[in-house]
């Protein structure tokens, strides 16, 4: 795939540890792509063969190896940077356990065009086991000032629609003009995991560059195959930190008192459960504490190692997350 100006789209796939579905990814773009889309990996780090395999299997394509492992944040912004260097006009984050279908890139673009290239944009994500939706969209709760996603079973009407207005666009498939990141900036890494994308899109809300979800633009994804479930460590620690930091950055005084009260009470209510079942050195419910302690610390970025240790150890004890694909 090479770069041919100035319509070339940037496709952002960052890898940590995970070779396999890194090198599924690309070979869906290779496959679907187009002749117009400049992949660009970024390995972070990786303590694993990845860097080794990923050269051997796509020695044509561009991979930034990370020093440090940055995050999903710090990840993508080196392949945006990198994008913005080249003159991409469009850049699309995939993550490593997607992969696209033939017309995901080719509707984005389309939709983009229609939108005078001044809108974020992102793929429907659909599971890659049994097809359900994950994400088509969100709208922003007033009283809690979060997002709350769409769901089929209330929501599916809005799959009807070409474009759904979205209050945010999931990373694992966002699709943006250049221009777009040139007026937003970065993701910030201070989230590491989870909630950069909420915030971008958020931010950029605040500049009136509206979010949409192209219904015609379709990506499968494994998902939670490096975090795990909602109440693995790794997930509850960021999940807790981050929510805090947003709620700090996009809702007024009152609201964040309310909310954090709010995180307060179910923290309290976790410890109550963990001691009535003696189960207080429970990984989740040990992570929830560590992610409010250093939210209140201001230490963010990375979790703290002790939460890496309890998530290998989650990881190994339950069935792995296989993801099987429609051949």
């Amino acid at each position: 795939m090479t770069a041919s100006q100035p319509e070339t789209t940037a496709v952002i796939i960052v890898n940590w540890n995970g070779w396999r579905d890194t090198l599924e990814a690309s070979a869906s773009l290779i496959k679907w792509g187009g002749p117009n889309v400049k992949l660009i990996l970024v390995d972070n780090a990786s303590t694993d063969d990845s860097v080794v395999r990923i050269r051997k299997q796509l020695p044509a394509e561009e991979l930034i190896t990370n020093s440090i492992n940055a995050g999903f944040a710090g990840g993508c912004n080196l392949g945006i940077r990198r994008a913005l260097e080249l003159g991409c006009k469009y850049i699309f984050l995939l993550n490593n356990d997607a992969v696209v279908g033939p017309r995901t890139i080719s509707e984005l673009i389309t939709a983009s065009k229609q939108l005078s290239d001044g809108a974020i944009l992102g793929s429907v994500v659909r599971y890659t086991n049994f097809r359900g939706y994950q994400f088509f969209g969100s709208q922003r709760v007033e009283a809690t000032g979060q997002p709350k996603w769409f769901e089929y079973a209330g929501d599916q009407a809005q799959l009807t629609c070409p474009l759904i207005d979205s209050d945010f666009i999931l990373g694992a498939a966002l699709f943006a003009p250049s221009e777009v990141f040139r007026n937003v900036g970065d993701f910030d890494e201070r989230f590491y995991l989870t909630y950069e994308d909420v915030d971008l899109c958020y931010r950029a809300r605040a500049r009136g560059i509206r979010c949409f979800v192209v219904t015609s633009s379709e990506v499968e994804h494994c998902a939670s195959a490096s975090m795990g479930p909602v109440t693995a460590p790794l997930q509850t620690y960021f999940l807790t930190r981050n929510e805090l930091l947003f709620i700090e950055k996009h809702c007024n005084r009152s609201l964040r008192l309310v909310m954090h009260a709010h995180r307060l009470t179910r923290l309290i209510w976790k410890i109550w459960q963990a001691s009535i079942a003696r189960r207080l050195t429970d990984p989740s419910t040990i992570a929830m504490i560590c992610g409010f302690r250093d939210y209140g610390l201001r230490r963010f970025g990375d979790c703290p190692r002790r939460i890496r240790i309890y998530a290998t150890a989650y990881g190994t004890a339950i069935s792995p997350n296989l993801c099987t694909r429609a051949s």
